[in-house]
C-alpha cells in the first residue's frame, strides 16, 4: 500500500529509506566497513602525542694484555681477550637482556620517580656485523623521552660495575684461599731449611762452592810449595858437593865461630903458637919459657876440644879448624846461603806438610758438604717452587684486579640520547596510507563480490 509522499511523516519517510538501503547489502556492508575505518584513523589521530629519543651504544672490539717480570721469580701475563672472539656468545645480546631486565628498568624508573609502566619497555635494536647497540625511548614529552635513556645508560652501567665488584670479589676471596695454602707450604719449607741448618754443619750452598776453592787453592799452593822444595833441595845437594861439608856441619861451624869462649881459645892458640915458635927458634925447646909456652899450647888445645866437644860432640874440633871460616870470607859467605837454603827447605817442607794435612781436612769437609748440600739444595728448590707459585697467584691476584672487563666489556655511549623535535606519533601521514589502503581494499573486495559471477563465467570461458 502506498502512500503520497505529502502525506507522509519525517519518520515514515527515514524508515522507508532506511528500508531501500536494507536491501541493498553490498552498499551496507561497505558503509559499515568504511565507517570501522574511519573510526580506526579517528582513534589513532585522537591519541596522546610520543616522543622518541635514540641513542647508540657501542663495545670496544679489542683486547689488551699485560706482562710482568719479576727478577729470581718468574714472569705475570694479564691478558684479556677481545669479547667478540669466542663463538658462544655475543655480549651484544648479554646487554640487550640486562637493558630489558626489571632490575635496570626498576633503577632507571627510580632515578626519574615514575613507575614502570610509565617507563615502558625500551626498543633496542642489534646492528649486523658491528658492536652497536641502538636504544630507542618513548615518552609524552621530549624532556621525559631523553632523560629515559640517560636514565636506562646509568642503570646498565650501575648494573654492570657491580657485576664487576661482585666477580673481582669473589675472584679475591678463591685465590684468597689458595694463597693461604701456598703461605702454608712457603712456611713449611722455610721451617724445614731452617731446622736442617740448625742441626748440620751446612748453612749455605755458598759455603761449598767456597769450600772447593779453598781446597783448590791450597792443592795448587801443594804443587807450588812442593817444586819450590824440589829446586831448594837439588841447591842444597850441589852446593854441599862443591863446598864439601853437609849443611848441619856448616851450621854447627858458623856456630862454633860465633861462640865467644871457643873464639877466645882459638886466639890464644894462634898466639901460643906464635910465641912457641919464636921461643923456640931462640932458645930451643928445652929452654923455661918454651917449656911453659908449650905447657899453654896443650892447655889451649884441650880447652878447645873439651868446648867443640861440649856443642857438637866428640872430635869435632879438626873439622872446624879445618874449615878456615875467618881466613875466607867468600866459603864463609856459601856456608851461609847454604845454610839459609836448608833453612828454607826445612820451612818449605813444613809448609807442604801443613798443606798436606789442610788439603786432607778439606777434602773430609767435602765429603761431608757434598752428602748435605744435596739435601739443602733439595730443600731449597722446594722453597723456591713454593714461593715463585705463591709470588706468582698474588701477582696474578693484583693483575685480575686490573683486569675488570674480562667478563663484562665496557659499553660506551656512541651517540648521547637525541632531543626529539618532533613526536613520533600519532603521525598524519600514517593515518592518510592507512585510510587510503583500507578503503582500496574494501572497495576492490566489495566489487569482487558483486562481480563474482561474471568473473567465473569469464573464467570458465577460458577453460
Amino acid at each position: 500500500m502506498k502512500y503520497p509522499l505529502a502525506t507522509t511523516s519525517p519518520y515514515q519517510r527515514f524508515r522507508a529509506n532506511v528500508y531501500r538501503i536494507l536491501k541493498r547489502p553490498y552498499l551496507v556492508t561497505a558503509l559499515i566497513s568504511y565507517s570501522l575505518v574511519g573510526l580506526l584513523i579517528a582513534a589513532y589521530l585522537a591519541k596522546a602525542p610520543s616522543y622518541s629519543s635514540d641513542m647508540e651504544l657501542v663495545l670496544p672490539g679489542t683486547g689488551n694484555s699485560s706482562s710482568v717480570t719479576l727478577d729470581n721469580v718468574g714472569q705475570v701475563v694479564s691478558q684479556t681477550s677481545t669479547p667478540f672472539a669466542g663463538g658462544g656468545f655475543n655480549p651484544r645480546v648479554n646487554y640487550k637482556e640486562m637493558l630489558a631486565s626489571r632490575a635496570v628498568r626498576e633503577r632507571a624508573a627510580k632515578s626519574l620517580n615514575i613507575s614502570m609502566e610509565a617507563l615502558g619497555q625500551a626498543k633496542i635494536k642489534l646492528t649486523e656485523q658491528t658492536s652497536i647497540i641502538a636504544l630507542t625511548t618513548k615518552a609524552g614529552s621530549k624532556t621525559l623521552a631523553q632523560e629515559k635513556a640517560y636514565a636506562l645508560y646509568h642503570a646498565l652501567q650501575f648494573e654492570l660495575d657491580a657485576l664487576r665488584a661482585d666477580e673481582v670479589f669473589r675472584r679475591d676471596q678463591s685465590i684468597k684461599q689458595v694463597l693461604d695454602q701456598y703461605r702454608v707450604r712457603v712456611n713449611s719449607t722455610r721451617n724445614a731449611i731452617v731446622d736442617f741448618q740448625q742441626r748440620s754443619v751446612v748453612v749455605s750452598t755458598n759455603q761449598m762452592d767456597k769450600l772447593v776453592q779453598t781446597l783448590a787453592g791450597v792443592k795448587e799452593r801443594q804443587v807450588y810449595v812442593k817444586a819450590e822444595g824440589q829446586q831448594l833441595e837439588e841447591y842444597i845437594n850441589q852446593l854441599s858437593q862443591e863446598l864439601g861439608v853437609s849443611p848441619k856441619l856448616a851450621g854447627q861451624a858458623f856456630i862454633l865461630q860465633s861462640d865467644v869462649e871457643f873464639r877466645a881459645y882459638m886466639n890464644e892458640l894462634e898466639q901460643s903458637i906464635t910465641q912457641l915458635n919464636e921461643y923456640s927458634s931462640r932458645w930451643g925447646i928445652n929452654h923455661p919459657k918454651v917449656v911453659a909456652q908449650q905447657k899453654r899450647l896443650t892447655f889451649t888445645r884441650t880447652a878447645i876440644n873439651n868446648r867443640s866437644t861440649e856443642l857438637f860432640g866428640i872430635n869435632t874440633t879438626e873439622i872446624f879448624n879445618n874449615l878456615n871460616l875467618d881466613l875466607n870470607p867468600k866459603r864463609s859467605q856459601l856456608f851461609a846461603d847454604l845454610i839459609d837454603a836448608y833453612a828454607n827447605q826445612k820451612g818449605q817442607s813444613s809448609m807442604l806438610a801443613d798443606l798436606k794435612r789442610s788439603a786432607d781436612h778439606l777434602s773430609d769437609q767435602l765429603k761431608i758438604y757434598s752428602r748435605e748440600i744435596v739435601e739443602l739444595e733439595r730443600l731449597q728448590r722446594e722453597f723456591n717452587m713454593a714461593e715463585a707459585i705463591f709470588t706468582s697467584a698474588a701477582a696474578r691476584l693484583e693483575a685480575s684486579k686490573a683486569d675488570i672487563f674480562a667478563s663484562y666489556p665496557v659499553v660506551q655511549m656512541l651517540t648521547t640520547p637525541s632531543f626529539p623535535t618532533k613526536q613520533s606519533s600519532p603521525k598524519k601521514l600514517i593515518a592518510v596510507v592507512i585510510a587510503v589502503t583500507g578503503f582500496i581494499f574494501i572497495t576492490l573486495g566489495l566489487v569482487i563480490i558483486c562481480q563474482r559471477n561474471k568473473l567465473i563465467a569469464l573464467l570458465l570461458k577460458k577453460n
